[in-house]
């Protein structure tokens, strides 16, 4: 009697994996996501967070918070524009979303910095 690789999956424990990349002195990606086995099972946050004023403040975040994979972009006054993020499985989706931050962080920075003038 042998079990599916699927069963055995479900057996293994949730272990929490994060990280945080340095892209400057004063910008940073925070990483955090639970893996089953090898399998990445939910993205907890991926986010850019930028040093001002002597606060680590979130710009740009990536969640799976209700429900659904989505970017957040943050504004300096609170509100956030939420994007539905497409992806096929969950680790091309945290690769997916590294690539985008450090693509386009500076570019993030600059607008939120400019809404705070």
């Amino acid at each position: 009697m042998s079990s599916s690789p699927a069963k055995i999956r479900k057996l293994l424990p949730k272990r929490k994996r994060g990280w945080i990349r340095f892209l400057s002195d004063r910008d940073r990606i925070r990483v955090e996501f639970t893996v089953r086995g090898k399998n990445v099972t939910v993205i907890d946050v991926i986010q850019y967070e930028a040093e001002m004023a002597g606060t680590w403040v979130g710009i740009v975040r990536f969640d799976m918070a209700h429900g659904f994979l989505h970017r957040d972009i943050m504004r300096p006054n609170g509100a956030q524009e939420k994007f539905q993020v497409p992806y096929r499985t969950l680790a091309e989706a945290v690769t997916g979303a590294l690539d985008y931050i450090e693509e386009h962080w500076e570019f993030y920075r600059m607008v939120y910095e400019e809404k705070t003038r």
